[in-house]
Protein backbone atom coordinates (compact mmCIF):
# COMPACT_ATOMS: atom_id res chain seq x y z
CA UNK A 1 0.00 0.00 0.00
CA UNK A 2 1.02 3.29 -0.80
CA UNK A 3 1.92 6.40 1.86
CA UNK A 4 1.70 9.81 1.54
CA UNK A 5 4.26 11.95 3.95
CA UNK A 6 3.81 15.85 3.23
CA UNK A 7 2.68 14.89 0.07
CA UNK A 8 5.78 12.88 -1.27
CA UNK A 9 5.12 8.75 -2.39
CA UNK A 10 6.85 6.51 -0.54
CA UNK A 11 8.11 3.86 -2.95
CA UNK A 12 10.09 1.34 -0.13
CA UNK A 13 9.69 1.30 3.19
CA UNK A 14 12.32 1.54 5.34
CA UNK A 15 14.28 -1.07 5.56
CA UNK A 16 16.81 -2.38 8.80
CA UNK A 17 19.36 -5.07 8.32
CA UNK A 18 20.29 -5.49 12.09
CA UNK A 19 19.89 -2.21 12.95
CA UNK A 20 22.44 -1.53 10.50
CA UNK A 21 21.47 -0.28 7.40
CA UNK A 22 17.92 2.12 6.39
CA UNK A 23 17.14 2.92 2.94
CA UNK A 24 14.07 4.86 1.50
CA UNK A 25 13.06 5.61 -2.12
CA UNK A 26 10.59 9.08 -2.43
CA UNK A 27 9.19 10.83 -5.01
CA UNK A 28 9.34 14.49 -5.16
CA UNK A 29 7.01 16.55 -7.23
CA UNK A 30 7.98 20.14 -8.46
CA UNK A 31 7.02 22.68 -5.52
CA UNK A 32 4.92 25.02 -6.17
CA UNK A 33 5.65 28.45 -5.22
CA UNK A 34 4.08 28.34 -2.03
CA UNK A 35 4.77 24.91 -1.20
CA UNK A 36 7.53 23.84 1.28
CA UNK A 37 11.09 23.27 -0.32
CA UNK A 38 12.54 21.08 2.65
CA UNK A 39 11.69 17.98 2.52
CA UNK A 40 12.81 15.28 5.65
CA UNK A 41 13.16 11.82 5.87
CA UNK A 42 13.02 10.04 9.00
CA UNK A 43 15.48 7.34 9.91
CA UNK A 44 16.11 5.68 13.67
CA UNK A 45 19.77 5.64 15.19
CA UNK A 46 20.14 2.81 17.76
CA UNK A 47 21.80 2.92 21.06
CA UNK A 48 25.90 3.37 21.31
CA UNK A 49 25.82 4.09 17.43
CA UNK A 50 29.07 5.68 16.94
CA UNK A 51 29.14 6.88 13.32
CA UNK A 52 26.70 7.03 10.49
CA UNK A 53 26.85 7.53 6.95
CA UNK A 54 24.54 9.39 4.30
CA UNK A 55 24.22 9.07 0.70
CA UNK A 56 21.45 9.61 -1.61
CA UNK A 57 21.28 9.58 -5.32
CA UNK A 58 18.81 10.65 -8.01
CA UNK A 59 18.74 11.41 -11.73
CA UNK A 60 19.76 15.28 -11.94
CA UNK A 61 18.24 15.21 -15.75
CA UNK A 62 21.24 17.47 -16.98
CA UNK A 63 21.04 19.80 -14.54
CA UNK A 64 17.06 19.75 -14.48
CA UNK A 65 16.45 18.06 -10.62
CA UNK A 66 19.25 19.80 -8.35
CA UNK A 67 18.50 18.21 -4.12
CA UNK A 68 20.48 19.58 -1.32
CA UNK A 69 21.63 17.40 1.08
CA UNK A 70 21.62 18.05 5.02
CA UNK A 71 21.27 16.25 8.47
CA UNK A 72 19.41 16.66 12.00
CA UNK A 73 20.16 14.64 15.21
CA UNK A 74 17.27 13.60 17.56
CA UNK A 75 16.90 17.12 18.87
CA UNK A 76 14.84 18.34 15.63
CA UNK A 77 11.77 20.18 16.73
CA UNK A 78 8.89 19.15 14.28
CA UNK A 79 7.71 22.58 14.25
CA UNK A 80 10.81 23.96 12.34
CA UNK A 81 10.43 26.82 15.36
CA UNK A 82 14.29 26.78 15.06
CA UNK A 83 17.36 25.10 14.46
CA UNK A 84 17.57 22.44 17.12
CA UNK A 85 19.39 19.44 16.07
CA UNK A 86 21.34 20.72 12.86
CA UNK A 87 24.03 18.55 12.16
CA UNK A 88 25.00 19.78 9.14
CA UNK A 89 24.41 21.28 5.21
CA UNK A 90 26.54 20.14 2.01
CA UNK A 91 24.23 21.20 -0.42
CA UNK A 92 24.69 19.48 -3.92
CA UNK A 93 28.15 19.48 -3.32
CA UNK A 94 28.20 15.90 -2.06
CA UNK A 95 26.39 12.57 -2.73
CA UNK A 96 27.58 11.11 0.63
CA UNK A 97 28.55 12.32 3.82
CA UNK A 98 29.59 10.91 7.68
CA UNK A 99 29.33 12.47 11.35
CA UNK A 100 31.15 10.11 13.70
CA UNK A 101 32.00 10.99 17.52
CA UNK A 102 35.27 12.94 16.48
CA UNK A 103 35.10 13.79 13.04
CA UNK A 104 32.71 14.58 9.73
CA UNK A 105 32.67 15.16 6.30
CA UNK A 106 33.37 18.93 5.89
CA UNK A 107 29.98 20.82 6.32
CA UNK A 108 29.02 18.50 9.26
CA UNK A 109 29.93 18.61 13.22
CA UNK A 110 31.12 16.16 15.02
CA UNK A 111 29.88 15.06 18.30
CA UNK A 112 27.77 12.32 20.01
CA UNK A 113 25.49 10.09 18.20
CA UNK A 114 22.33 10.10 19.89
CA UNK A 115 19.67 7.65 19.55
CA UNK A 116 16.23 8.64 18.36
CA UNK A 117 15.26 9.50 15.08
CA UNK A 118 17.30 12.04 12.77
CA UNK A 119 16.69 13.27 9.86
CA UNK A 120 17.94 13.45 6.18
CA UNK A 121 17.11 17.15 5.45
CA UNK A 122 16.40 17.68 1.67
CA UNK A 123 16.83 20.74 0.26
CA UNK A 124 14.24 21.00 -3.38
CA UNK A 125 16.78 24.09 -5.07
CA UNK A 126 15.40 22.89 -8.66
CA UNK A 127 12.88 20.05 -9.57
CA UNK A 128 11.66 18.72 -13.27
CA UNK A 129 8.61 19.70 -13.95
CA UNK A 130 7.45 15.67 -13.80
CA UNK A 131 9.68 15.36 -10.48
CA UNK A 132 12.59 13.01 -9.36
CA UNK A 133 12.64 9.96 -7.20
CA UNK A 134 15.12 9.72 -4.88
CA UNK A 135 16.92 7.41 -2.76
CA UNK A 136 18.78 7.79 0.54
CA UNK A 137 20.88 5.37 2.09
CA UNK A 138 21.92 5.38 6.14
CA UNK A 139 24.53 2.88 7.08
CA UNK A 140 26.07 2.83 10.81
CA UNK A 141 29.06 1.42 11.66
CA UNK A 142 32.34 1.40 10.05
CA UNK A 143 32.84 4.64 7.47
CA UNK A 144 34.24 3.95 3.95
CA UNK A 145 37.80 4.57 4.12
CA UNK A 146 37.70 7.02 1.12
CA UNK A 147 34.97 8.91 3.02
CA UNK A 148 36.71 9.26 5.84
CA UNK A 149 40.05 10.50 5.15
CA UNK A 150 38.49 13.35 2.61
CA UNK A 151 37.74 16.14 5.33
CA UNK A 152 41.81 15.54 6.70
CA UNK A 153 42.61 15.59 2.94
CA UNK A 154 40.67 18.72 2.16
CA UNK A 155 41.92 20.50 5.31
CA UNK A 156 45.29 19.64 5.15
CA UNK A 157 45.53 20.49 0.82
CA UNK A 158 49.25 21.69 0.48
CA UNK A 159 49.60 25.27 -1.41
CA UNK A 160 52.07 27.77 -2.11
CA UNK A 161 51.06 31.30 -1.55
CA UNK A 162 52.38 33.54 -4.31
CA UNK A 163 54.87 36.36 -3.40
CA UNK A 164 52.85 39.15 -2.64
CA UNK A 165 53.67 43.04 -2.94
CA UNK A 166 52.23 43.83 0.37
CA UNK A 167 49.78 46.23 0.50
CA UNK A 168 50.99 49.46 2.55
CA UNK A 169 49.71 50.17 5.88
CA UNK A 170 46.15 51.20 5.90
CA UNK A 171 45.57 54.62 5.47
CA UNK A 172 43.64 56.94 8.12
CA UNK A 173 41.90 60.22 7.64
CA UNK A 174 38.50 61.89 8.83
CA UNK A 175 39.54 60.84 12.96
CA UNK A 176 40.13 56.46 11.44
CA UNK A 177 42.14 54.46 10.27
CA UNK A 178 40.60 52.70 6.77
CA UNK A 179 40.88 48.75 7.37
CA UNK A 180 41.21 46.53 4.53
CA UNK A 181 39.21 43.40 4.19
CA UNK A 182 37.06 40.46 2.39
CA UNK A 183 33.41 39.57 4.30
CA UNK A 184 32.68 36.80 1.61
CA UNK A 185 34.56 33.64 1.28
CA UNK A 186 34.15 29.78 0.81
CA UNK A 187 35.87 27.12 1.55
CA UNK A 188 36.02 23.03 1.21
CA UNK A 189 33.08 23.54 4.70
CA UNK A 190 30.97 24.50 1.79
CA UNK A 191 31.32 24.85 -1.56
CA UNK A 192 34.44 26.21 -1.91
CA UNK A 193 38.07 24.67 -2.72
CA UNK A 194 40.13 27.06 -0.31
CA UNK A 195 41.18 25.82 3.03
CA UNK A 196 41.06 28.24 6.32
CA UNK A 197 44.88 27.89 6.29
CA UNK A 198 44.83 29.44 2.85
CA UNK A 199 42.89 31.99 3.38
CA UNK A 200 44.19 33.34 6.43
CA UNK A 201 47.75 32.83 5.10
CA UNK A 202 46.84 34.68 1.76
CA UNK A 203 44.90 37.57 3.96
CA UNK A 204 47.34 38.21 6.26
CA UNK A 205 50.29 37.80 4.16
CA UNK A 206 48.86 40.31 1.79
CA UNK A 207 47.81 43.37 3.96
CA UNK A 208 44.55 42.97 4.51
CA UNK A 209 43.21 43.50 8.05
CA UNK A 210 40.03 41.86 8.25
CA UNK A 211 38.30 38.49 6.70
CA UNK A 212 34.82 36.61 7.00
CA UNK A 213 34.66 32.91 6.05
CA UNK A 214 30.68 32.87 5.36
CA UNK A 215 29.95 29.09 4.68
CA UNK A 216 26.60 28.30 3.16
CA UNK A 217 24.20 27.41 5.93
CA UNK A 218 26.46 25.58 8.53
CA UNK A 219 28.90 26.18 11.28
CA UNK A 220 30.54 23.44 10.76
CA UNK A 221 34.07 25.78 9.84
CA UNK A 222 33.87 27.53 13.47
CA UNK A 223 36.17 24.82 15.34
CA UNK A 224 38.77 25.30 12.86
CA UNK A 225 38.70 28.93 13.07
CA UNK A 226 38.65 29.08 16.65
CA UNK A 227 42.07 26.91 16.85
CA UNK A 228 43.88 29.23 14.27
CA UNK A 229 42.83 32.88 14.32
CA UNK A 230 44.80 33.48 17.45
CA UNK A 231 48.00 32.60 15.28
CA UNK A 232 47.27 35.34 12.69
CA UNK A 233 47.49 38.32 15.05
CA UNK A 234 47.41 41.47 13.12
CA UNK A 235 43.75 39.77 11.39
CA UNK A 236 40.56 39.97 12.26
CA UNK A 237 38.83 36.67 11.67
CA UNK A 238 34.89 36.41 11.20
CA UNK A 239 32.87 33.30 11.83
CA UNK A 240 30.32 33.70 9.24
CA UNK A 241 27.63 32.50 7.60
CA UNK A 242 25.75 33.08 3.68
CA UNK A 243 22.11 32.36 4.86
CA UNK A 244 21.28 30.28 1.59
CA UNK A 245 17.48 30.83 0.98
CA UNK A 246 15.95 29.96 -2.47
CA UNK A 247 14.70 33.55 -3.00
CA UNK A 248 17.87 34.97 -1.98
CA UNK A 249 21.07 35.22 0.31
CA UNK A 250 22.13 37.26 3.17
CA UNK A 251 25.69 37.18 5.19
CA UNK A 252 25.76 37.28 9.18
CA UNK A 253 29.37 38.07 10.29
CA UNK A 254 30.65 37.67 13.87
CA UNK A 255 28.56 34.58 14.82
CA UNK A 256 29.46 33.03 18.09
CA UNK A 257 30.95 29.76 18.24
CA UNK A 258 28.52 26.79 16.93
CA UNK A 259 25.31 29.04 16.32
CA UNK A 260 24.07 29.00 12.86
CA UNK A 261 21.15 31.11 11.68
CA UNK A 262 18.53 29.44 10.08
CA UNK A 263 18.16 29.19 6.48
CA UNK A 264 15.12 27.44 5.80
CA UNK A 265 12.67 30.31 4.41
CA UNK A 266 10.52 30.01 1.52
CA UNK A 267 11.07 32.22 -1.49
CA UNK A 268 9.06 35.25 -1.35
CA UNK A 269 8.25 35.12 2.33
CA UNK A 270 9.14 37.92 3.83
CA UNK A 271 7.28 37.52 7.36
CA UNK A 272 9.27 34.59 7.98
CA UNK A 273 12.41 36.31 6.74
CA UNK A 274 12.11 39.15 8.92
CA UNK A 275 11.90 36.95 12.01
CA UNK A 276 15.76 35.56 10.89
CA UNK A 277 16.86 39.06 10.88
CA UNK A 278 15.68 39.51 13.89
CA UNK A 279 17.21 37.03 15.41
CA UNK A 280 20.21 38.35 13.77
CA UNK A 281 19.94 41.42 15.59
CA UNK A 282 19.23 40.12 18.90
CA UNK A 283 22.99 38.60 18.63
CA UNK A 284 23.77 42.06 17.98
CA UNK A 285 25.27 41.36 14.54
CA UNK A 286 24.54 42.41 11.43
CA UNK A 287 22.21 40.92 8.35
CA UNK A 288 23.83 42.00 4.84
CA UNK A 289 22.07 41.42 1.47
CA UNK A 290 24.13 39.61 -1.21
CA UNK A 291 24.87 39.76 -4.37
CA UNK A 292 20.89 41.26 -5.39
CA UNK A 293 20.91 40.80 -8.84
CA UNK A 294 23.11 38.07 -9.62
CA UNK A 295 21.53 35.62 -12.00
CA UNK A 296 21.98 32.08 -11.01
CA UNK A 297 19.01 30.70 -9.72
CA UNK A 298 17.99 31.85 -6.00
CA UNK A 299 21.02 34.38 -5.96
CA UNK A 300 18.65 37.18 -6.74
CA UNK A 301 16.54 38.62 -4.21
CA UNK A 302 12.93 37.53 -3.72
CA UNK A 303 11.91 39.56 -0.49
CA UNK A 304 11.14 42.58 -1.67
CA UNK A 305 13.30 45.65 -1.08
CA UNK A 306 16.28 45.79 0.40
CA UNK A 307 15.97 47.93 3.71
CA UNK A 308 15.03 44.77 6.72
CA UNK A 309 18.90 44.37 5.64
CA UNK A 310 21.91 46.23 7.39
CA UNK A 311 23.85 46.66 4.00
CA UNK A 312 23.86 45.19 0.68
CA UNK A 313 26.52 43.69 -1.30
CA UNK A 314 25.96 45.29 -4.50
CA UNK A 315 29.27 44.79 -5.80
CA UNK A 316 30.40 41.10 -6.36
CA UNK A 317 33.70 40.02 -7.71
CA UNK A 318 34.80 41.40 -10.99
CA UNK A 319 32.25 44.49 -11.90
CA UNK A 320 29.78 43.67 -14.50
CA UNK A 321 26.40 44.43 -15.37
CA UNK A 322 24.70 42.62 -12.23
CA UNK A 323 26.52 44.96 -10.41
CA UNK A 324 25.39 47.91 -12.07
CA UNK A 325 21.50 46.95 -11.61
CA UNK A 326 22.45 46.97 -7.98
CA UNK A 327 24.31 50.33 -8.07
CA UNK A 328 21.17 51.59 -9.90
CA UNK A 329 18.81 50.10 -7.27
CA UNK A 330 20.62 51.53 -4.84
CA UNK A 331 20.70 54.64 -5.62
CA UNK A 332 17.34 54.95 -6.87
CA UNK A 333 16.48 54.34 -2.92
CA UNK A 334 19.10 56.58 -1.98
CA UNK A 335 16.86 59.47 -3.73
CA UNK A 336 13.62 57.92 -1.90
CA UNK A 337 15.28 58.90 1.43
CA UNK A 338 16.40 55.06 2.51
CA UNK A 339 19.93 55.31 3.78
CA UNK A 340 21.66 51.39 3.31
CA UNK A 341 25.04 50.79 3.51
CA UNK A 342 26.99 49.18 0.35
CA UNK A 343 29.79 46.82 0.91
CA UNK A 344 31.83 44.83 -2.13
CA UNK A 345 33.62 40.99 -1.30
CA UNK A 346 34.80 38.68 -3.84
CA UNK A 347 32.81 35.78 -2.95
CA UNK A 348 35.83 33.51 -3.54
CA UNK A 349 35.57 29.91 -4.02
CA UNK A 350 38.99 29.15 -5.75
CA UNK A 351 42.14 30.52 -5.22
CA UNK A 352 44.07 31.71 -8.06
CA UNK A 353 47.20 29.09 -7.80
CA UNK A 354 49.90 27.90 -9.82
CA UNK A 355 50.21 28.84 -13.47
CA UNK A 356 46.80 28.35 -15.04
CA UNK A 357 43.95 28.43 -12.18
CA UNK A 358 40.19 27.81 -13.46
CA UNK A 359 38.17 30.44 -14.41
CA UNK A 360 36.27 30.95 -11.78
CA UNK A 361 39.15 31.59 -9.24
CA UNK A 362 39.38 34.86 -7.74
CA UNK A 363 42.30 36.61 -5.10
CA UNK A 364 40.70 37.36 -1.48
CA UNK A 365 39.65 41.46 -1.54
CA UNK A 366 38.61 41.54 -5.49
CA UNK A 367 37.04 43.84 -4.41
CA UNK A 368 38.29 45.27 -0.84
CA UNK A 369 36.08 46.79 1.58
CA UNK A 370 37.62 49.98 3.49
CA UNK A 371 36.70 50.90 6.53
CA UNK A 372 36.68 53.44 8.84
CA UNK A 373 37.32 52.32 12.42
CA UNK A 374 38.83 53.63 15.58
CA UNK A 375 40.21 50.34 16.48
CA UNK A 376 40.26 46.74 14.79
CA UNK A 377 37.55 44.93 16.47
CA UNK A 378 34.30 43.25 15.26
CA UNK A 379 32.37 45.87 17.59
CA UNK A 380 34.07 48.44 15.70
CA UNK A 381 33.56 47.12 12.32
CA UNK A 382 29.78 46.82 12.40
CA UNK A 383 29.04 49.54 13.86
CA UNK A 384 31.20 51.43 11.11
CA UNK A 385 29.23 49.47 8.32
CA UNK A 386 25.70 50.24 10.08
CA UNK A 387 27.11 54.60 9.74
CA UNK A 388 28.20 53.29 6.12
CA UNK A 389 32.06 54.66 6.81
CA UNK A 390 32.96 52.46 3.56
CA UNK A 391 34.44 52.85 0.71
CA UNK A 392 35.15 50.05 -2.22
CA UNK A 393 38.06 49.19 -3.83
CA UNK A 394 37.96 47.04 -7.20
CA UNK A 395 41.78 45.40 -6.57
CA UNK A 396 43.71 44.48 -3.49
CA UNK A 397 46.27 47.96 -4.78
CA UNK A 398 47.25 50.56 -3.23
CA UNK A 399 44.33 52.94 -4.59
CA UNK A 400 43.59 55.47 -1.67
CA UNK A 401 40.02 57.59 -1.55
CA UNK A 402 39.19 60.49 0.65
CA UNK A 403 36.41 62.21 0.59
CA UNK A 404 34.61 64.45 3.08
CA UNK A 405 32.34 67.44 3.61
CA UNK A 406 32.65 70.79 5.05
CA UNK A 407 29.82 73.06 5.94
CA UNK A 408 29.91 75.59 9.13
CA UNK A 409 33.75 74.56 10.66
CA UNK A 410 32.13 70.86 10.92
CA UNK A 411 33.29 68.15 9.01
CA UNK A 412 31.69 64.95 7.73
CA UNK A 413 33.31 61.55 6.64
CA UNK A 414 31.83 59.19 4.44
CA UNK A 415 28.62 57.39 5.87
CA UNK A 416 27.66 60.69 7.54
CA UNK A 417 25.12 62.77 8.28
CA UNK A 418 24.40 66.48 9.38
CA UNK A 419 21.40 69.75 9.69
CA UNK A 420 22.93 72.45 7.99
CA UNK A 421 21.25 75.89 7.87
CA UNK A 422 23.88 76.95 5.78
CA UNK A 423 23.98 75.19 2.40
CA UNK A 424 27.01 76.46 1.24
CA UNK A 425 28.96 73.07 1.24
CA UNK A 426 32.33 72.25 0.21
CA UNK A 427 33.29 68.87 -0.99
CA UNK A 428 37.10 67.76 -0.24
CA UNK A 429 38.50 64.12 -2.31
CA UNK A 430 41.49 62.90 -3.17
CA UNK A 431 42.24 60.20 -5.32
CA UNK A 432 45.54 58.42 -5.17
CA UNK A 433 47.47 55.40 -7.26
CA UNK A 434 44.49 54.95 -9.76
CA UNK A 435 45.42 54.03 -12.98
CA UNK A 436 45.65 56.76 -16.14
CA UNK A 437 42.85 57.27 -17.98
CA UNK A 438 40.68 56.92 -14.40
CA UNK A 439 37.95 59.62 -14.13
CA UNK A 440 35.93 60.49 -10.90
CA UNK A 441 32.39 61.54 -10.59
CA UNK A 442 30.25 63.21 -8.23
CA UNK A 443 26.66 61.95 -8.14
CA UNK A 444 23.86 63.41 -5.91
CA UNK A 445 19.90 63.06 -6.20
CA UNK A 446 20.68 60.57 -8.93
CA UNK A 447 22.86 63.03 -10.97
CA UNK A 448 26.23 63.54 -12.14
CA UNK A 449 27.31 66.62 -11.07
CA UNK A 450 30.89 66.85 -12.51
CA UNK A 451 33.15 64.27 -13.80
CA UNK A 452 36.98 64.92 -14.23
CA UNK A 453 39.57 63.24 -14.99
CA UNK A 454 42.41 61.76 -12.75
CA UNK A 455 45.98 63.60 -14.27
CA UNK A 456 47.94 62.83 -11.45
CA UNK A 457 49.11 59.97 -8.92
CA UNK A 458 47.26 61.66 -5.84
CA UNK A 459 44.66 63.92 -7.51
CA UNK A 460 43.10 66.31 -5.14
CA UNK A 461 39.78 68.87 -5.84
CA UNK A 462 37.64 70.93 -3.83
CA UNK A 463 34.56 72.24 -4.92
CA UNK A 464 31.49 74.32 -3.26
CA UNK A 465 27.87 73.50 -4.31
CA UNK A 466 24.75 75.04 -2.29
CA UNK A 467 22.13 72.36 -1.55
CA UNK A 468 18.65 73.44 -1.53
CA UNK A 469 17.46 70.50 -0.46
CA UNK A 470 18.44 67.24 1.14
CA UNK A 471 20.94 65.85 -0.64
CA UNK A 472 23.65 62.74 -0.48
CA UNK A 473 26.84 63.37 -2.18
CA UNK A 474 29.36 59.81 -3.21
CA UNK A 475 31.77 58.87 -5.53
CA UNK A 476 33.18 56.84 -8.14
CA UNK A 477 36.02 56.20 -9.99
CA UNK A 478 35.88 54.24 -13.27
CA UNK A 479 38.45 53.31 -15.77
CA UNK A 480 38.63 54.74 -19.21
CA UNK A 481 35.85 51.40 -20.25
CA UNK A 482 33.41 53.02 -17.42
CA UNK A 483 34.60 49.79 -15.46
CA UNK A 484 33.93 50.53 -11.77
CA UNK A 485 37.39 50.76 -10.29
CA UNK A 486 36.36 52.78 -6.59
CA UNK A 487 33.08 53.87 -5.24
CA UNK A 488 32.12 55.08 -1.78
CA UNK A 489 29.02 55.02 0.33
CA UNK A 490 27.11 58.96 0.34
CA UNK A 491 27.77 62.01 3.17
CA UNK A 492 24.18 62.91 3.99
CA UNK A 493 23.40 66.55 4.12
CA UNK A 494 19.70 67.68 5.56
CA UNK A 495 18.60 71.19 5.32
CA UNK A 496 16.95 72.30 8.72
CA UNK A 497 13.71 73.56 8.60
Amino acid sequence: MLKFIFGFTLIFLPLFVQAQTFEKTISVPQPQEKDNRYFYIPFDVPQNAKSLTVSYDYDKKGGANVLDLGVFDARFDVAEANIKGFRGWSGGRRSSIFISENSATNGYVAGKIPAGTWRVALGLYKVAPEGVEVTVRVKFGDVDAGLLKEPFEEENKSFTLPIFKKLPAPGTFGGYTWFRGDLHLHTFHSDGTWTIPMILSWAEGAGFNFVGLSEHNTSSHHAKIDSLAKNYKHLLVLRSEEVTTYGGHFNVWGLPSGELIDFRVKPKDTKRLQTVVDAVHRLGLIASLNHPTARCGGCDWSYGDWQMMDSVEIWNGGWDAEDEAALKHWDELLQKGIRLTVTGASDSHTPPLGANPPPNARPIGFPTNHVGMKNLTQQDLFKAIRRGRVWIGGLPTDYNLEFSALNAGKRLNIGEAAQVSDKAIRLDYKAKNFPGGASISLISNGQVLQTDKIEEAEYVLAKTFNVEKDSYFRLEVRDATSAMLALTNPIYIQIKK
